[in-house]
């Protein structure tokens, strides 16, 4: 017979002991990784794309590819980046981001696969971690949390 060993689940939990038993380390790294990297660069670049007309290496990097309308998807994609790494940072709708940011890193995977790019393990890592944060949600230290978004279910109201 398998019995519960630990302190009692009931007893209320500081969020800061939290983040460390979940998820939201994983999510707040990767997310500040993701917009320290590549998200505000990439929305900076995109503002100066459009309104200073600036050249920018994506929208090469994207017609090289095949891509359809990259001067569009180009600053789209940079934009979802940037938005993605602000919700996983602050743990909001992770797994809708989640969702949204699957497709922008499996193109990125291919193209750096194609293009023999020393940052395909990079694009694999943040296929693994979008992957965890789909599963597993913002974890105990989240927005989500906070208002208890994601929770599956609805309460019995007396």
């Amino acid at each position: 017979m398998l019995e519960y060993t630990g302190g009692n689940p009931a007893a209320v939990q500081s969020p800061l002991s939290s983040l460390f038993k979940t998820v939201a380390i994983v999510r707040i790294g990767t997310g500040t990784l993701l917009m320290t990297r590549h998200g505000f660069s990439a929305a900076l670049s995109a503002y100066q794309f459009f309104w200073k007309e600036q050249p920018w290496a994506w929208v090469t990097a994207f017609r090289d590819a095949g891509l359809p309308y990259p001067h569009l998807i180009a600053p789209f994609t940079a934009l979802l980046v940037a938005g993605v790494a602000l919700s996983w940072i602050i743990g909001f709708l992770t797994r809708l981001f989640s969702v949204i940011f699957l497709p922008v890193v499996i193109t990125a995977l291919v193209i750096l696969q194609k293009a023999g790019s020393v940052q395909v393990e990079a694009a694999w890592l943040y296929l693994f971690i979008t992957v965890t944060l789909l599963l597993y949600g913002s974890g105990a230290v989240s927005v989500d949390q906070l208002f208890r978004l994601g929770q599956g279910g609805s309460k019995k109201r007396r």
